[in-house]
């Protein structure tokens, strides 16, 4: 169980597992609570009574996968080399993918979903940008990467490259690949723009 798990009550992971297996092979507003609700096997006053309306399950589930990528930015921060923290995140993000249904519907409904949820600002791309970004700009600073490298880009291209790596994943359905795949897309990426000194 992850740590984003460790906060709701059975129930509660009964109905958000159920939803997101269901979210897995439709788009969001094809999915009603009464078809969760029979999936969960629990009785729809019992899905109602912790989720209002579809909206509420769907903002429970994004909240699920946003904790789960804060943690992972939380935990790639005790290593020291900035490009290995990249690289050590996206396998991070790839063990989340192959373990756990709740991101994976997360991470579909922030990308096919977003006007569903105009309260959010929801924008994958956003989050993993600054956070490369960041690593990327720390490299220069302790001069890891190359001098000639056009930060901007190269943060651009890591991050389409992620989740194009994610996207294929999906339409392969190769999850439990996932840890491996991204880790070694940030890897390949990162081996274009090392220092040669």
């Amino acid at each position: 169980m992850s740590s984003a798990e460790a906060s709701t009550s059975p129930v509660q992971d009964q109905v958000l597992r159920a939803a997101a297996t269901i979210l897995g092979q439709e788009p969001f507003v094809t999915v009603t609570l009464e078809r969760v609700s029979a999936t969960a096997r629990v009785s729809q006053e019992e899905v109602t009574a912790r989720f209002a309306s579809m909206h509420h399950l769907g903002s429970a589930i994004l909240d699920h996968e946003r904790a789960s990528m804060r943690h992972i930015q939380e935990r790639v921060a005790d290593d020291d080399d900035p490009l290995e923290q990249i690289v050590h995140a996206f396998r991070l993000v790839g063990e989340n993918l192959a373990k756990d249904i709740v991101v994976r519907a997360g991470v579909r409904i922030a990308q096919e979903s977003r006007r569903e949820f105009p309260e959010r600002r929801l924008d994958p791309f956003r989050t993993w940008e600054s956070f490369v970004d960041s690593q990327l700009r720390d490299a220069v600073r302790r001069e890891m990467v190359r001098g000639d490298i056009d930060i901007g880009k190269a943060v651009r291209l890591i991050v389409v490259a992620g989740m194009g790596t994610k996207e294929l994943i999906a339409v392969r359905g190769n999850w439990t690949d996932a840890p491996e795949l991204l880790g070694n897309t940030a890897t390949d990426m990162l081996s274009l723009i090392v220092s040669l000194a």
